[in-house]
């Protein structure tokens, strides 16, 4: 009697268990394409009640004068220093900037000393008004200018301190702004030592 094999000259294996090995692999990698996918797919590709929406760092539907306004209204009552960030959403450094400000123990840090603004520089004509009133021109992104709570001038990094912004760490980032806390300073993060 012969068995049922696939190869007569090999090892042999049973026809069935040979279609369920096959079976059980493409599972796998279907369902790890599916996996792969489901993760990166694109949010609005998604039903309605699963989408979450994600503001861009600079916003240009946001009224520059006005955020400044309140930010220097949160400044003056909380005691903090008000932190203006010049950037746009093309700029890598201005979003990496963006993000380290955001990870939690910078962000716990800059919120405890500053009062922060986001003036996106995408529309000159939206924001003229804001660097007329603060007496600066944005020539160089990311930018910060930092004032005490009273609105008196402390620095800015129009020197490009922050320009390589996507080089830095989070902890780059909060030691800058440490210096600017601690001794009215700007230092860029890889000078400091």
């Amino acid at each position: 009697m012969r068995n049922s094999g696939l190869n007569d000259g090999g090892p042999l294996v049973p026809r069935a268990r040979l279609w369920s090995w096959l079976g059980g692999a493409a599972l796998a990698a279907v369902i790890g394409v599916a996996v792969y996918y489901g993760v990166t797919v694109d949010p609005s590709l998604l039903p309605a009640d699963q989408r979450v929406v994600v503001q861009p760092p600079y916003r240009s539907d946001v009224d520059a004068g006005t955020a400044l306004a309140e930010g220097q209204a949160r400044a003056a009552a909380s005691g903090k220093m008000l932190m203006v960030t010049f950037g746009a959403n093309w700029c890598p450094d201005c979003v990496a900037l963006h993000q380290n400000l955001n990870d939690p123990e910078t962000r716990e840090y800059a919120e405890k000393y500053f009062e922060i603004v986001e003036i996106d520089v995408g529309s000159a004509k939206r924001n003229a008004s804001v660097q007329h009133d603060l007496g600066i021109s944005v020539n160089v992104i990311p930018l910060a200018v930092f004032y005490d709570s009273a609105g008196d001038l402390v620095g800015d990094t129009f020197d490009g301190e922050l320009k390589p912004a996507r080089h830095f760490s989070s902890r780059d980032i909060r030691d800058f702004l440490q210096e600017v806390v601690d001794y009215h300073r700007i230092v860029s993060p890889d000078q400091r030592q």
